[in-house]
């Protein structure tokens, strides 16, 4: 559902000629909790009961775009909930305006149902420097490591990712940016459950911003 939402997103934008956008596995994330918030907790509000706005919790999650919007939908008793709940979305100016705003490169779209067969929909939008163009895998070959595919947007020019376990920090390294798209292959020392975090910047610029993180599971040989 949350990627026929997505193709009905682009189908929109492609009406009026801008770029579609790509789904981004951490802003994903941060959608489907609220989703699911919503519909365990019964409200369906911008800010959650913490009084967290899509902001605040893209914040917690270190999602670091500076720009981002967010669209919510609630729908029940239809046949087609995905459809519906886009045509809302699109005969609202607010969300519309979300939807075809041109700044936006990528976007994470979490639905979860309810008890009482209510679907809830959140669309999180994002510029983003660094834009991944395939899911990561969450279960990989130790042998074959796992590979990551992206494009830059802008000026973006060097990256650096970080492997962390249990105990922390164990590995970082940079790696260079090319224009168009590009392959990373990361390699593990054991098998095991790893946190990868990638950052990406412009060359001889200090600060480097977090343009991804999840979690990927190591194992040995094809079965677990």
């Amino acid at each position: 559902m949350e990627w026929k939402m997505l193709r009905l997103l682009n189908r929109d934008r492609r009406k009026y000629r801008i770029q579609a956008l790509f789904m981004q596995d951490d802003l994903r994330r941060v959608a489907r909790e609220h989703s699911k918030d919503m519909a365990k907790l019964d409200y369906f509000e911008h800010k959650n009961w913490r009084g967290q706005t899509h902001v605040d919790r893209l914040m917690e999650a270190k999602v670091t775009d500076t720009v981002s919007g967010e669209n919510l939908a609630k729908i029940g008793g239809y046949n087609y909930p995905v459809h519906r709940a886009e045509i809302g979305l699109m005969n609202s100016p607010g969300h519309r305006a979300n939807i075809l705003n041109k700044q936006f490169n990528c976007v994470g779209i979490g639905i979860h149902k309810s008890e009482n067969k209510i679907f809830y929909f959140t669309q999180n939008f994002a510029l983003r420097k660094l834009i991944f163009l395939k899911k990561p895998k969450e279960s990989i070959n130790i042998q074959k490591g796992l590979f990551l595919y992206f494009k830059p947007v802008g000026k973006v020019q060097m990256g650096v990712y970080r492997l962390l376990d249990a105990s922390g920090v164990i590995k970082e390294k940079g790696f260079p940016i090319e224009k168009g798209k590009n392959m990373l292959n990361i390699h593990f020392p054991d098998i095991g459950h790893y946190k990868i975090e990638i950052f990406s910047g412009e060359k001889g610029k200090i600060q480097l911003n977090l343009s991804n993180q999840f979690s990927v599971h190591v194992k040995k040989g094809w079965f677990l």
